[in-house]
């Protein structure tokens, strides 16, 4: 019995020296994994082209909200809503909001420990109000639009869980009807703050 208890301890003692190596290895490999979800909010500026033919550019402003559900440190897949509006457009009383509901993969790599370069590309579909906006049948001034973005950025981590979003550049196409080539090509460029959720940095 004696023996038996002596070898019953000793096996414990084992596992419980196995856990503790094994705890031990797996936090480095949960802060390698990055986090596993961020959450970001954004202020955007615009600079559209809306208006066929020529430029007829014009900004509008305003922000957006994403979340992104990391699979590894660097490759995740992002959610986002955002909106923007312009009021009086070349004095001429005209407004225009935008509004996107956009999802697709983002790549990003951190360097030094802090600093995240990113691109990404987001598809989905676009929502224009206001006076400048096409009409649709039944909906004057209102049109529903396929949007994409496709462009990058750098993160720059301040604590573990809280990051800024230095600067996002973004081609933002949206394919409103516009009676001569039915797209709209816009520079979206945006900062702002982020929060992480699990994992490391």
């Amino acid at each position: 019995m004696r023996k038996l208890a002596f070898v019953s301890k000793r096996t414990v003692a084992f596992l419980l020296l196995a856990l503790a190596f094994a705890a031990m290895a797996a936090r480095p490999a949960l802060a390698q994994r990055g986090s596993l979800v961020d959450v970001g909010v954004d202020y955007n500026y615009v600079r559209t082209n809306l208006p066929a033919g020529g430029c007829g550019c014009f900004a509008l402003n305003g922000g957006n909200g994403w979340v992104a559900f990391n699979f590894s440190r660097s490759l995740g897949i992002v959610g986002e809503i955002a909106s923007q509006d312009a009021s009086n457009i070349s004095s001429s009383g005209a407004d225009l909001t935008l509004t996107s509901f956009l999802a697709g993969p983002r790549y990003r790599r951190t360097v030094a420990g802090h600093f995240a370069p990113f691109v990404q590309v987001l598809l989905g579909g676009a929502h224009a109000g206001g006076s400048l906006a096409p009409g649709n049948s039944g909906m004057p001034g209102s049109a529903n639009a396929f949007a994409m973005i496709a462009g990058g950025g750098l993160d720059i981590g301040l604590t573990r869980h809280i990051a800024l979003r230095a600067f996002e550049a973004d081609y933002y196409l949206t394919r409103f009807d516009n009676g001569v080539n039915d797209h709209q090509n816009n520079l979206r460029i945006a900062a702002g703050v982020i929060i992480r959720f699990g994992g490391g940095r």
